[in-house]
Parts: C-alpha cells; sequence; structure tokens
C-alpha cells in the first residue's frame, strides 16, 4: 500500500509541474507576440530627454520673436498720415475764420496743406513756419488723402460740437444731413473722375473728395460758431 501511495503522489506531483510548465510557455508567447504586433505599452524617454527637448522649445519662441523684431521696425511709415504740424495748421487757419461763410474760409484754409506736402513753397506766415517734415515731398495723390484726413477729422469734431448745441427737431435733421453727406460725395466725386480724362480721373476725383470735405466741414463750423456767437450775445444783453 505504501508503494501504491508514493506512486500517486509522483503522478500527481508530475501533472502539476506539467501544467505549470506549459502556463509560463503561454505567458513567455503573449508577451513576445506582444512585442512583435505592437501590443506592448511603449516605454518611456527618459527624464532628461524630455527635459532636453523642452528647453530648445523654449529656446526658438525668443529667437524667433528676436527676428521678426527689425522687421516690424523697419516698416515704411503710412505716407497719408497727416503729421501733427499739419493738423495744428489747419486748425490755428480755421479758428481766425470765425463764422466765415464756408467759401471764404475755403479760400483761406483748403489746398494750403496739400501743396506744402508736394513741396511747393508755401504761402502766408502760417504756411512758412511749417517745419521739414518727414516723408515730405509726395505725389499730388498722396497729398490729397493727407489733407482730406485733416479736414474729416475736423468735420467729426465739429459735429460733435453743434450736434451738443442743437435740440429736438434741429438736431433730427442735422443727423440726417450728416448720414446723407459720405454718399453724396461719393457720388458727386465720381461724377466728376468719369467726365475727366482717363489719366487725370483719379486725381481729379480725390481733388473732389478734398473739397467736398473740407466744405461741409467748414459749413458745420459756420453752424456751430452762429449758435456759440448767438448764446455770447444773449448773455450779454442779460435778461
Amino acid at each position: 500500500m505504501r508503494h501504491d501511495d508514493a506512486g500517486r503522489v509522483n503522478e500527481t506531483l508530475t501533472r502539476r509541474e506539467g501544467i505549470t510548465g506549459r502556463m509560463a510557455c503561454r505567458g513567455e508567447g503573449r508577451v513576445r507576440g506582444g512585442t512583435r504586433h505592437g501590443g506592448a505599452t511603449p516605454s518611456r524617454p527618459p527624464a532628461g530627454a524630455a527635459r532636453r527637448h523642452g528647453g530648445a522649445g523654449v529656446a526658438v519662441l525668443p529667437l524667433a520673436v528676436a527676428l521678426a523684431l527689425p522687421a516690424a521696425a523697419q516698416r515704411t511709415p503710412d505716407a497719408t498720415r497727416p503729421h501733427a504740424a499739419e493738423r495744428a495748421w489747419i486748425e490755428a487757419c480755421t479758428l481766425a475764420a470765425l463764422a466765415h461763410p464756408p467759401r471764404a474760409a475755403f479760400g483761406r484754409c483748403a489746398w494750403r496743406i496739400a501743396a506744402t506736402c508736394q513741396g511747393e513753397p508755401g504761402e502766408g506766415l502760417l504756411v512758412a513756419r511749417l517745419p521739414a517734415l518727414p516723408g515730405r515731398p509726395q505725389p499730388l495723390q498722396v497729398c490729397a488723402l493727407v489733407e482730406t484726413a485733416i479736414w474729416q477729422q475736423q468735420l467729426d469734431r465739429w459735429q460733435r460740437e453743434l450736434g451738443l448745441l442743437a435740440t429736438g427737431a434741429a438736431l433730427e435733421a442735422l443727423r440726417r444731413a450728416q448720414r446723407a453727406f459720405p454718399g453724396y460725395r461719393d457720388v458727386v466725386c465720381a461724377a466728376e473722375a468719369a467726365l475727366s480724362p482717363e489719366a487725370e480721373a483719379e486725381a481729379n476725383r480725390l481733388s473732389c473728395r478734398l473739397e467736398q470735405t473740407a466744405l461741409r466741414a467748414l459749413e458745420l463750423k459756420r453752424l456751430r460758431d452762429e449758435i456759440v456767437l448767438a448764446i455770447a450775445a444773449a448773455s450779454v444783453e442779460g435778461p
């Protein structure tokens, strides 16, 4: 009996060892198969390598910014942008034309900046005091845009001031007129360009825009001045 029991025990141990061996082989096969087919989790790069790559990216950004700065600094300034001295000249000229008819004020102040912008000798004391300005002289088309921009700024300013003085129906009429003006100016100047020789069409259109903008601005100034003078006269006379 003892020999039979010992044989059964040995047989059981042998079976267990065979099962364990087969399981180990299957597990190894799975690991190998996963490696072959890309199933294994990729290994992480060393921490030092990540830091090195991150440092390189951070270093590239300031370099790109440093290279872009000289290019921005070398951009050509806008030649059609008025200088402060040119704006001040228009302001001083129109200040002397208090309550003048728009045509008279136009004759005194319009086209002077466009002329000096082209390098022509100035007329009058105020123009003679204009300093030498960078980006000047320029051709007629550019200089017309320069002076038009100044008159547009004056127009917007006098429109706001007049709007503060007008009330009721007068204020609403003023707003309607101002909304209609840009379209009217564009149509009138387009017609003038269409009636001009082809070589002069654009220059005449820009000249027309300058004149229409200046005349409208001076008309608003006249209306504002008349209200201001009326208020001043009433305050002097008293009740």
